[in-house]
């Protein structure tokens, strides 16, 4: 296995990005339909890392910098084949690596309580659950929005 450095307009990326979607939506009541998809923003992404078993992508991780003073994990899958298998963690570990080399601090993501496995596969990275407010960036998520409720804000000190 290998892992690539490249950016938001692969197209391998924008495959893994659809079945996160169809994941998130299957896990995540209220969202499909809701407007809120993996996609948006993908050709904007520069720093994408893919983790690649022959020629097959079958893992992605994303750091989004929002300024000079946040950055966000983004876009973390690993296909249900591979999973329990440490692979989230070497990606994890790439993104960290390269948020660090930028001169960050910490590094934030966002997911939802009703997918607990990655609550607790981050938390098992060292991450830790944090209020809304503590995160760095602006959220322009919709309060009003029915999935609000359901996100929760990680962060870790790097």
């Amino acid at each position: 296995m290998k892992i690539v450095h490249t950016n938001g307009r692969n197209k391998d990326f924008y495959g893994l990005c659809e079945r996160l979607d169809a994941s998130l939506n299957d896990n995540a009541p209220g969202r499909k339909g809701s407007g809120m998809n993996s996609l948006s923003k993908l050709d904007e992404m520069n720093d994408v890392f893919l983790l690649y078993k022959g020629k097959r992508a079958i893992g992605s991780a994303g750091l989004w910098q929002h300024s000079s003073e946040a950055c966000e994990l983004v876009r973390v899958f690993v296909d249900d084949k591979f999973r329990g298998r440490g692979l989230v963690g070497k990606l994890v570990e790439r993104v960290e690596r390269l948020a660090r080399e930028r001169g960050f601090g910490s590094v934030s993501l966002r997911t939802y309580s009703s997918t607990p496995y990655a609550v607790r596969a981050y938390e098992k990275l060292g991450y830790a659950i944090v209020p809304a407010e503590k995160i760095k960036y602006k959220d322009t998520f919709p309060k009003e929005h029915p999935l609000t409720k359901l996100r929760v804000f990680m962060e870790k000190e790097i």
